[in-house]
């Protein structure tokens, strides 16, 4: 009998076959993400597992002024880096963001991959404030919108996620 959808089994993920994402604004963020939320049909709250290969990053130093979001190291060393201080991380540290304007990001210091399991609320409207880029960045209604002092740039979710894969 096959699992139902609210059983994903993480041991049968084909990691060499999942594409690998970047943050459109960091060169050195280089991951592959399995939705495992998505998989099991929630809809409120992202869980994903999340693979940084040594010597690359997340995503770009951003803070989240609406959702929270919570990381657990399963393997690997890396650092998390709050409002540009790095601290080393390991298998079984949590970390917590909450919504209290602490920039962040992760580092993979290898030998091996950083592995995490990753999770946050997913609201209607998320806001990110991204410092080393002097943006702020709102999802609505899947569109991605980059405000500035230049004024902003809007983009849909699709067109977004295409600058996101690595070798597009």
């Amino acid at each position: 009998m096959a699992d139902p959808k609210h059983i994903v089994r993480t041991e049968a993920l084909d990691w060499a076959a999942m594409q690998r994402i970047r943050h459109p604004f960091n060169a050195m963020s280089d991951m592959k993400i399995a939705e495992l939320g998505r998989q099991a049909g929630m809809t409120r709250l992202g869980v994903n597992l999340t693979r940084i290969p040594p010597g690359k990053q997340s995503f770009i130093p951003h803070a989240h002024t609406i959702e929270e979001e919570f990381v657990f190291v399963l393997s690997g060393v890396g650092e998390v880096v709050l409002d540009g201080v790095a601290h080393p991380i390991g298998a079984g540290d949590f970390v917590g963001f909450p919504t209290d304007g602490v920039a962040h990001h992760f580092v993979s210091l290898g030998p091996d991959d950083l592995v995490y399991l990753t999770g946050g609320e997913r609201s209607a409207v998320e806001v990110s404030d991204l410092p080393s880029l002097g943006k702020t960045l709102v999802f609505r209604n899947n569109v991605v919108t980059l405000f500035g002092a230049n004024g902003g740039e809007s983009l849909s979710l699709a067109e977004w996620m295409a600058r996101s894969v690595i070798g597009a």
